[in-house]
Formats: structure tokens, sequence, C-alpha cells
């Protein structure tokens, strides 16, 4: 992964570099309803890369316990950054924007936060923006209530038909993109050692699923695609073009105008709603820039949730982008209102 050290660790997903790369791990039976006044559990996960080893939060304080130098106590607090949130899609929650730094001489980290209507899900992704050739990211999701299947007839389908098998969700995408500009609130001091501040990405994500009669052992699948994804500053402003600083003290420009769509490859569903796929981007198929992992939630897989981890920028190793989800169903309550389910 370049000259930077990456690794996506939380409750459910790891991500590391070299080896094998993925592992998943799910510490909550998804028939067991897990209470949502609860916080999420802080749950060290003992076969991750621990980039971030575990979070918590309580619907409005944030808390990750994050590898590297992060924080003195073992959880770095973050605070709201209210400015920074991604807008809801129809009564879907917006993603909820959380920012820490200890020291204007340490490391600048954003995160993005989702918890879905129905309190299914909670989703969340984090990075540093980079310091010292390095960069800590993470990110995760925990189901926050229990998880059955939809049930699926065995008899043809209508067209056009009620969503009962073949499943669409659809709405807003965050992401944390790394690097960014130097800490501009920083001491003044030689830009290649000022904490770098990480920078926000913002699109439009599509997820589509499709389980099987029970009994058949017809493969269950999912997939995606992202689009729409445009770069903000820390205020919130447009970004259109990046500097990179070079090794010899030279600098580069990249335009980031317009991010590149990115493709979710079609991958098997678990027994217990869980997935993990390769990502791509769109139009490219057969080069994986990354990977995607995530889970089925609600009564019938009314929600879905879930991680992305890419190199967002074609031709570049060092860039890095950890993104999240968190969508309901098409044809349920909190869809987006561009959801289009087929006439019953």
């Amino acid at each position: 992964m370049g000259a930077y050290r990456a690794a996506l660790a939380a409750l459910l997903v790891v991500a590391a570099c070299g080896g094998s790369p993925f592992k998943v791990v799910d510490p909550i039976d998804p028939e067991v309803p897990v209470d949502p006044e609860d916080p999420v559990p802080a749950t060290d996960n003992d076969n991750a890369v621990k980039d971030m080893r575990s979070f918590q939060y309580d619907g409005t304080t944030l808390s990750i316990d994050m590898a590297g130098v992060s924080s003195s106590g073992q959880f770095g607090t973050f605070k709201r950054k209210k400015e920074m949130d991604i807008p809801k899609h129809g009564s879907h929650p917006r993603y909820l924007a959380y920012e820490f730094q200890e020291t204007a001489m340490t490391r600048s980290y954003l995160a993005y936060v989702a918890e879905n209507e129905r309190q299914t899900l909670l989703a969340l992704a984090s990075a540093d923006g980079g310091q010292f050739n390095e960069h800590n990211g993470g990110g995760g999701w925990v189901r926050l209530t229990g998880y059955t299947r939809p049930d699926i007839a065995s008899s043809p389908s209508p067209t056009p038909g009620p969503e009962a098998g073949t499943f669409s969700y659809y709405g807003a995408y965050a992401g944390v993109f790394v690097p960014g500009p130097a800490d501009p609130n920083g001491p003044p001091r030689p830009d290649p050692v000022q904490p770098q501040e990480p920078l926000s990405v913002r699109g439009i994500i599509q997820v589509n699923a499709q389980f099987t009669a029970a009994g058949t052992g017809d493969p269950e699948v999912v997939e995606g695609g992202i689009t729409r994804r445009r770069l903000f500053d820390r205020d919130g402003n447009r970004v259109t073009k990046i500097t990179l600083l070079k090794s010899d003290g030279t600098t580069r420009e990249i335009k980031t105008d317009r991010l590149t769509d990115l493709a979710l490859r079609e991958t098997g569903i678990s027994d217990n709603g869980t997935f993990l796929g390769d990502v791509e981007y769109l139009g490219a198929p057969d080069g994986v820039i990354g990977g995607y992992d995530g889970a089925f939630g609600g009564i019938g897989a009314s929600d879905v949730a879930g991680v992305i981890w890419v190199n967002p920028i074609p031709g570049e190793r060092d860039i890095y982008e950890y993104g999240t989800f968190n969508l309901p169903r098409c044809d349920l309550a909190g869809a987006s209102p561009i959801c289009s389910p087929r006439a019953p």
C-alpha cells in the first residue's frame, strides 16, 4: 500500500498490508436482539490488524480506539463537525461528521457515523490525514437489533411486481479521503511535518441484493455502485484539485473535480446476512482497487450497512479513501425519494 501503513479494523472487518488482507469477524449473534438504547460496545478484535481497534457511540458522543500516535487515553473522544454533515435522502438520516485532534502537533482525524431510521444498523468510517509517511484509518458496522432474512416464495415473480426477493437500497455515501492539506491552524513549521487534514467525500450509493427461496440452494448475492462522488474540505467547500508534496520538495497537482465512480462487484451473502467483496473503478472490470464489507439488518433485510476501503484516484497508490453507507430498502419507510419500487 505504498508509503503509508493502512488498515481497516473495527468490530467486524479488517484490512492489512501484505498476505491475505481481509478477515471478517461478527461478534453479535444475528438472531439475538441488541438493546438499541445501549451504546455500541467497545469490543477489541484480537484477530485484527489494529488501526481502528474498537469504538463507542451512544447517539451523541463518538470515541475511537485508534492505533498509532492518536490519543493519550485508550479512546479519543471526537467532537461534532456539523458543517461537514452529509445531507439525508428522504427520511434517511444524514451522516454525522466528527473530528479529533489532541493537539495542533498531532494527527487530525475525521469520522462519519450513520444510524438508520429503524435503528437496526450503525456504520462509521474514520481516518487521519497523514503525518510522517503514515496514516491511521478504519471503519466498521454493528447490528443494533436482530436480523431475519426475507421469506422468498418459489413461485414465478411477476413483472412488474413488488420487491420480494430482488431488493434495492439507495441513498447517501460518506467517505474520508487521505491525504489532505496541512493543518492551517497548527504552529508554524515546515509543511512536511505538519499533520494533514483528511477531506470529505460525498456521493450516492446503490446496492442491489438477490435473496432466494429457502432450501433451493441457489446462491444469494449482493452488488452495487457509488457515483456522483465529490470532494470537500473541512469547512464544507468543494475541492477540485489537491497538491501533493514530492520527496524532492517539488509539488504536483491532481484534479479532483470529478472522482471516479466505483463498482461493488457481485459477491455472496452469507447465511447470517453478511458479505465481503471487491471494489473496482466502474467500467474497468477485473482491476481490484479495494474492498467492501457489510451486513443486512432488520426484519426481512430491511436495511443494509457497510464500509469500503479503496485507492480512489487511478494510478495513485498513496491516496486512500475509507467510506461508509447505511441504507433503507427502497420499498420501505425511510427510502430516498428517487427510489421507484416496482408497482404491486
